[in-house]
Parts: C-alpha cells; structure tokens; sequence
C-alpha cells in the first residue's frame, strides 16, 4: 500500500475516526486504525465494537493494500508533522512496516495484519430512514442534551427514533427533562421505508452535529449506520423498550407566557449563583406581564431576585425548578432564529413545557419539558 496526501486533510479525517478508537481495550487490536486503500480512495476504520466510524479521503494512490496501524501514535505523529505540506505514507508486504516521509523526515511505525481487525455488521435487510442533513444536525443539537447518564436505565440513556413514511418523532429524557423533535416529509417525500422504532446511543448521535450533507440510516436487527458525505457511522443499537413518554407530556397546562429567550436565560443564570448548592432551585413568579426569577439559599442569607418581562395575562403563579435544568432546556431552544420561548404551566408540581417562538409563531417541531422542585 502506497499513497499521498495533504497532511492538513489526514489530520482532519484522523482526529474523526479517533473518536471510536478505545483509550485502553482487552482486545490490543482495536487500538489500531484500518487503513484500505483502493485506487484513490483511502477507507479509515476505527471501532470499539459498540461505535465504528469508516473516514473515506480522496489521495493520489500509487498501490493499493490494507493495514493496521496505531491509532494514537499515528494521530500524533501527523499532528505534530505540522499543517502544511504532503505526506506520503507506505505499508512493506507482510513485514507490516509503515514508513512516512515528508519533505523534512522519515518516520517508521510497525502495523499488523489487516485480517485481524473486526468485520463490520451486515446491513443488506433492515428498514432504510433519509433525513435532511441541515435537520439531523439539529436534531444532535437539540436534544441530546436530555438523554440519561444513568447506565441503570440504559433506553434513557439513547434516542429514540419513532420512524414512518412521512413523519419521524425523534425523543430523549432523564426522568427530569424530556426533548420532542418532529420531522416530517416536505414534498411527499419518503423518509423510512417502513414503519420502525428505534434507539440509539447518544454517542453516536452526538458525531451527527458536523455532518456534510443528507443522511441515510439503515437499522438492522442490532446496529444502524449513518451514511452522509465521506463519513459512515455504526452503533449498535439500545435494545431495551423506552419509556411511554406521551403519558407524561401534560395536556391541560392553562397558563401561558410568552419570554424573550436570552432574557430569561441570562436572569436565571445570574439568580442561580445565590441559589442553594445543594438544591439548586431557582423559582418563576409569574404576575401580569411581568416574571420575577428569584434565588435564594437560606443557610447563608444569600438572595437574588430580578424582574424580566413578558406576555401574561393569567393569575399570579409560581413554580421552581433545577436552574441547570431550565438553563440547558432554554439554551437549547436557541437554534432557527428562535428569538422567544413560549412557556405553558398548571400548577407547581406539574411539569411545564416549553415551545420555540418564531417570527411570533408558536413552533410545534420541537417541544421541551422540565419537571418542577418542590417549593
């Protein structure tokens, strides 16, 4: 094997693939990049067996073969070498050596045999998704957030896709806080060949907010794959049952405001360093047209209060909540020009929700809730 590239293109494809090579795993050989080089096509393959991504990267080929090369090593080497200039990189035969030359030096690492690196899952049955790529970015962008950490409750720890011909309900929660997306057919077109539920990691979805163009997921029995531009992503899937979120998602909430979204955010920001370590409560009071976001923690006799206003017209009322909680649900509502946050409630222990506002439009792609603290 035999080609050469820019070095600035092999450090970006590099530090992509390094995200699923394992920082120390039983099986040494995972620790490796699997490098294929077919005609002028450099396939870069990493995994740890529960995430693989395959880098495609157009190079000038001189042979064609395959090897394993270190992974880390190899991402330092080329880090170091600088951003500018070519490298050109060559496997000998079964000795597995890897030389790489630049203008100013040679380098020798030693591979291994690409035979011993772990075949990728087979996907030629299974249900096909198409998603815009500008609407799978935010999907990563706006609701991972409020997927679960708790490796006890691993459904909640994924992202549940509800997949149709036309319309995709995309879902996460921790018990705390719960994210909607809804994305559905422009034109008539089909988005999933069939009907088909699905969770996936969290990890995986993550690497979708810098994607390159649409996305193709195909789901088979245990993985999916995301194909989009020169990057395909495969997870193995979450194969637990998700909670029935619907059931909590209120129905009756009765009282609505209208609040620009930065404003509250900031407030609540500003409130919560008074607030109490332990309980982290930050609470709305809400009066015609007017929120007053107040903090306060007893034991020390620290207090905050600051008044923001807005559009309500309904009886006083206030709830309190995790001020981390309602910071991140709002921050996240900030994406599509999204100036203003419309909040529903009924009373302070039931959830409220929360809707994007655009060009005064209440959003109904995207709907966020946040379970209130006891006052």
């Amino acid at each position: 094997m035999k080609f050469t590239v820019a070095l600035p293109d092999l450090q970006k494809v590099l530090q992509s693939a390094l995200q699923a090579v394992p920082p120390k795993s039983t099986l040494p050989v995972l620790e490796n990049f699997y490098f294929r080089l077919d005609g002028s096509t450099l396939h870069i393959t990493a995994t740890d067996q529960e995430l693989t991504i395959i880098a495609t990267l157009p190079v000038d080929g001189v042979s064609n073969g395959e090897v394993l090369i270190p992974a880390r090593k190899l991402s330092d080497i080329v880090k170091a070498l600088g951003n500018a200039g070519r490298i050109s990189v060559s496997a000998e035969g079964k000795s597995y050596k890897i030389i790489l030359k630049t203008d100013f030096g040679e380098y020798v690492l030693h591979g291994l045999d690409a035979n011993e690196f772990p075949s990728v899952p087979d996907f030629s049955t299974g249900t096909t998704i198409h998603i815009p790529g500008a609407d799978a970015m935010r999907v990563a962008r706006v609701a991972s957030f409020a997927a679960s950490r708790d490796e006890y409750r691993p459904a909640m720890t994924g992202m549940l896709f509800e997949c149709d011909s036309t319309r995709i309900n995309v879902v996460t929660t921790d018990g705390y806080r719960l994210v909607k997306v809804v994305l559905e057919s422009s034109n008539g077109e089909l988005l999933a060949d069939k009907k088909t539920d699905v969770i996936i990691p969290v990890r995986a979805i993550d690497l979708l907010k810098r994607i390159e163009g649409d996305l193709v997921m195909l789901v088979s029995d245990t993985h999916a794959k995301f194909t989009t531009g020169t990057a395909t992503i495969i997870t193995r899937i979450i194969d637990e049952r998700f909670p029935p979120y619907e059931s909590v998602i209120p129905q009756g909430n009765d009282k609505f405001a209208r609040v620009g979204t930065s404003e509250l955010i900031a407030s609540v920001k500003r409130a919560a360093l008074f607030s109490n370590t332990n309980t982290k409560q930050v609470r709305l009071a809400l009066s015609t047209n007017k929120i007053t976001v107040i903090a306060e923690d007893q034991e020390t006799g620290n207090k905050a209060q600051e008044e923001i206003t807005c559009d309500y017209a309904g009886e006083a009322f206030e709830i309190g909540f995790n001020h981390r909680y309602i910071e991140e649900a709002l921050a996240h509502l900030t994406d599509d020009g999204v100036s203003a946050t419309v909040l529903t409630f009924s009373n302070p222990n039931r959830a409220a929700l929360m809707k994007p506002l655009r060009d005064d439009v209440e959003g109904d792609d995207v709907l966020m809730l946040v379970m209130p603290v006891r006052l």
